[in-house]
């Protein structure tokens, strides 16, 4: 445990899931249309410069999660960010849930959305992210990812809604190494008096819709007790103007949208005050190490 009067020095990793407004699929399993896209527009290339700007200022280096395709339809985009020093990861070929188990099908796949990505970077890609992140019950799937190359997933995020006792990876939160050999980078998760468990520390709708002053000190209580967090934020998040599909819930459009006005000044007050790197940085004592004891997961979800 780290002494809490050198909590606020904990250096911790920041990410964003780079994707459009056109990629959530809330509404239900259809995507996009063509149609819907061409309305709405393309977002992500203006609103993920203004983030680069944002970490330029407070020079800040990043993950950046890309969907292939976003890769593909931005290759500025990623030679900007290397030049920029931020690191490059894979966010999949599709915007959609992994499935509970790995398949061949499934490996193919995230081995076509790495290709892609390194395609357009010119480097291998080390790091993964699910879409709407992993819950225990895809656990499976990650031996997917271990399969498709990638060195690290950072998806893992059990919420837990009740006072239930919630799913663990190893008996402390923070990195574990799985019977594939991937290493598991999850999000933080707070825990309150009932027993819920819930992303208070992790960024996302917390830095936009929760007092600021409330997400910092959840962030600062995460470093004190387990070290340093993952926190990840989106391009559309700071886009106010980012239009929702026909279709997509009401509760939905109103959690997505709340904050979005307000997150850049806060994002920026954030690396004003605490300190941030890329993933691979952050936890590269983890991931360089030596191969030890490994939790695999079977045991995991015992």
């Amino acid at each position: 445990m780290i002494p809490a009067s050198q909590a606020t020095q904990v250096r911790h990793a920041l990410s964003v899931d780079v994707e459009d407004w056109y990629h959530d699929q809330s509404r239900g399993p259809a995507p996009a249309t063509a149609e819907e896209i061409a309305h709405g527009g393309r977002r992500v290339a203006d609103n993920l410069s203004r983030l680069f700007e944002l970490f330029a200022r407070r020079k800040t280096r990043v993950t950046l999660f890309f969907l292939a395709d976003m890769a593909r339809e931005n290759p500025k985009l990623v030679r900007q960010a290397q030049v920029a020093g931020h690191e490059i990861a894979c966010h999949g070929l599709h915007h959609r849930r992994l499935p509970q188990v790995a398949s061949r099908q499934l490996t193919a796949e995230l081995c076509d959305a790495r290709r892609a990505v390194e395609d357009v970077a010119g480097i291998r890609v080390k790091g993964f992210r699910a879409p709407y992140f992993l819950d225990i019950a895809q656990l499976g799937a990650l031996d997917s990812v271990a399969d498709a190359g990638f060195d690290y997933d950072s998806s893992f995020m059990p919420l837990r809604w009740s006072g239930r006792a919630p799913p663990r990876l190893a008996e402390k939160p923070g990195p574990v190494r799985l019977g594939s050999g991937l290493w598991e980078i999850p999000l933080p998760l707070s825990r309150l008096p009932s027993g819920h468990e819930l992303p208070l520390a992790a960024g996302g709708f917390a830095l936009r819709g929760l007092p600021y002053r409330f997400f910092r000190r959840q962030l600062d209580r995460w470093a004190d007790e387990h070290g340093p967090a993952v926190v990840y934020t989106h391009p559309w998040e700071i886009d106010p103007g980012s239009p929702k599909l026909v279709g997509t819930p009401g509760y939905v459009r109103f959690f997505n949208g709340l904050g979005r006005a307000r997150v850049a000044a806060r994002l920026e007050r954030l690396l004003d005050e605490r300190r941030f790197g890329p993933i691979s940085d952050v936890f590269a004592s983890w991931l360089n190490a030596t191969p030890g004891t490994r939790e695999s997961i079977e045991g995991a979800q015992r």
